[in-house]
């Protein structure tokens, strides 16, 4: 049995060190393959910077040492019959591969359905506990695969597996739950720390409030995306259910220009303007290429950003 285990749980390492190389390839990949349609491109675009932001947050060291202790743990102590059922090696590698499992799965669902924009709206701490309820399937289905790889096998009723299914869900919603204090007290932290230093810097625009704590920094430009607009800073982007013209209105306080009608820049984040025939473009601090409409053309030589030749 430790045999059959040991090979089933290689495996699946193999298909998580897999993980990276593929989110580095989609990261990679042209625009192009994202604007076949608008709404496909918001889509593939919102799930590409999720897994991104995923699979960042969950190889953090500080997330690898809490998993690695909670599997050395529960290893241990053997809950749930494993202690007298299964051997020492054994025993920890599948503590540890539902530790993993676990805080990955409550991860994700804390990033895909916590920040699903008409659950944020109750509040962070609302969305979170709805994620960790319906994350509880998926760390069932996780938990029952490991007891199959372990040979453990199936409940042998529903009763057993309504029990299994039950503690699943609770673990998922705590882990959710703590997501979304941590998410709460960095908030305040970031807010207070906007606040502090006597007026040595400018107060934030409102914008940033809707983007991750780790992804306010520098505006650089905002750029409409069917019904989102991509907020670009210095850290990353993310896309944010809302109109244009009102995330411009929410940026008032940094000096920038409206260079098409699905384009504003921040003229901090400017390198240059160039031209490509009869057709001005603005590149941006971070490589990013804009387009100038003739309509703004105007405006863009008041802000100074027509080229000198």
């Amino acid at each position: 049995m430790a045999g059959c285990f040991g090979q089933c749980f290689g495996r699946c390492s193999k298909c998580c060190l897999q993980l990276p190389l593929l989110l580095a390839r989609l990261d990679s990949a042209p625009e192009s393959l994202f604007r076949k349609k608008a709404s496909t491109y918001v889509t593939d675009r919102t799930l590409q910077f999720t897994l991104r932001e995923w699979w960042r947050q969950i190889s953090a060291p500080k997330a690898i040492v809490g998993m690695i202790g909670a599997g050395l743990i529960l290893g241990l102590s053997g809950p749930f019959g494993t202690y007298g059922s299964m051997q020492p090696g054994p025993r920890l590698i599948y503590w540890l591969a539902i530790a993993f499992g676990s805080f990955s799965i409550g991860l994700l669902n804390a990033r895909m359905i916590g920040e699903f924009a008409p659950l944020r709206k109750w509040g962070v701490l609302p969305a979170y506990g709805v994620a960790g309820i319906i994350g509880g399937l998926p760390v069932y289905l996780m938990v029952e695969l490991v007891n199959l790889a372990a040979g453990r096998g199936l409940p042998d009723n529903w009763s057993a597996a309504l029990e299994i299914f039950a503690y699943c869900t609770a673990i998922n919603l705590c882990i959710c739950v703590l997501l979304a204090w941590f998410h709460s007290a960095d908030a305040k932290e970031a807010d207070a720390g906007t606040h502090s230093g006597a007026g040595a810097k400018a107060a934030a625009p409102a914008l940033m409030k809707r983007l991750p704590i780790e992804l306010r920094g520098q505006l650089s430009h905002l750029s409409m995306q069917d019904h989102y607009v991509e907020v670009v800073t210095d850290r990353g982007s993310k896309l944010v259910l809302m109109r244009l013209a009102d995330a411009i209105s929410e940026v008032a306080t940094v000096p920038g220009i409206r260079i098409h009608r699905s384009h504003w820049v921040a003229l901090a984040a400017v390198a240059r303007t160039r031209r490509d025939g009869d057709r001005l473009f603005v590149e941006m601090k971070d490589g990013t290429v804009l387009p100038i409409s003739r309509s703004s053309v105007p405006a863009a030589r008041a802000a100074g950003l027509m080229p000198s030749a």
